[in-house]
Order: C-alpha cells, then sequence, then structure tokens
C-alpha cells in the first residue's frame, strides 16, 4: 500500500513543518501573515489528506482509484514539504545566537516567495480533494 504510506509521509511532514512555522511566528513579528498563510495551507492539505487515509481501508483497496497522478502529486507535495522543512530549521548559526538571548530566527522568505510555496501546495491539495470527490460519485 504504497499510496497509504505516501499519504502518511505528507502528513507528517506537514505537521513538522507546521510546527516549526509556529516558531517563526511567536518568535518573528515582521512576517505574521505570511507565516499564517502557510500554515493554513499546510492544516488544509493536512485535512484532505486524514480524509483519503481514511478511505485507504487496506481491506478495500477499491474505494479510492489511486492514479499516476495521486501518486505523482503525494511525491510532489513531500519534496515540496521537505525543502521547506529543510529551509524553515534552525542552523547551528541560529541556535548559538538564541543561547545568547538575541532573537535568532530570521523568516527565509519574502512574501512572494510564500504566495509562490502556497501556489504549488494548493495544486497539491486540489488533486488530492479531487481523489476524494471521485470517491463519493
Amino acid at each position: 500500500m504504497e499510496v497509504a504510506a505516501s499519504i502518511f509521509a505528507v502528513i507528517e511532514i506537514s505537521a513538522k513543518v507546521s510546527s516549526l512555522c509556529f516558531q517563526y511566528l511567536v518568535a518573528v513579528k515582521d512576517a505574521k501573515e505570511d507565516i499564517e498563510r502557510l500554515q493554513k495551507k499546510i492544516a488544509d492539505i493536512e485535512g484532505v489528506l486524514g480524509h483519503l487515509r481514511q478511505l485507504l481501508n487496506p481491506s478495500d483497496h477499491s474505494r479510492v482509484p489511486v492514479t499516476r497522478q495521486l501518486a505523482a502529486s503525494l511525491q510532489g507535495c513531500l519534496g515540496q514539504l521537505q525543502k521547506l522543512e529543510k529551509q524553515l530549521k534552525p542552523g547551528k548559526r541560529q541556535k548559538a545566537i538564541s543561547r545568547f538571548g538575541a532573537r535568532a530566527l530570521v523568516w527565509p522568505f519574502k512574501s512572494k516567495e510564500v504566495g509562490e510555496i502556497i501556489s504549488a501546495l494548493e495544486s497539491y491539495q486540489q488533486t488530492f480533494a479531487l481523489s476524494l470527490q471521485i470517491d463519493q460519485t
């Protein structure tokens, strides 16, 4: 059940990215709106994938048609979120600075970049939602 494992992996990494976003939300003052937009999109994806995961009951493989598009979107979304996690993880320098009480976290994206990331994530979300709609017909 490769697709179910991919869904689980995307949900797991999205939770990590959401947690990192929360750390930035608390520490960074000038990017609150962008961080909240990104967190919302990630939560939306988690929700849709949670529904898909419920439909992928191991005893009934016929519930959700597993298309190449769905599998490719899961892999693409996973890659996008892994890249995002890597960019959001505080580096050694930031951790060292924070030990001295200085603000260590700096939001690594410009507003335009956040928009592009959200747009890419939105296309994955639409594919996942379409899979849910196909199942309900």
